[in-house]
């Protein structure tokens, strides 16, 4: 299993409540460059224990886990101190 930082985000509509994060990427675990993923095969990871993945900012590290919408839906969402946070939303997009 690798852990995988994340450090960019793609949502088509960066301020709507309503969509999610499509994509998510950062840099290789083993420093070779960057990695590029889609949401979907990211909850995949996470679900199945293959991969973990988080955040590193300003200091602060969380975890990514999955959380499911009230309508059904899988999403990515930062955990840390036992809360779930909208960290995501701060990274800039991915290039």
């Amino acid at each position: 299993m690798a852990n995988y930082r994340i450090d960019c985000v793609t949502k088509p509509d960066r301020y709507s409540t309503h969509e999610r994060i499509t994509a998510v990427g950062g840099p290789r675990p083993d420093g070779s460059g960057r990695w590029n993923d889609n949401a979907d095969n990211v909850i995949r990871f996470i679900e199945s224990n293959q991969h973990q993945f988080y955040t590193s900012e300003g200091g602060a590290t969380a975890r990514v886990g999955v959380r499911v919408s009230a309508a059904g839906h899988k999403f990515l969402q930062t955990h840390a101190d036992g809360l779930w946070r909208d960290n995501l939303l701060s990274l800039p997009e991915c290039a």
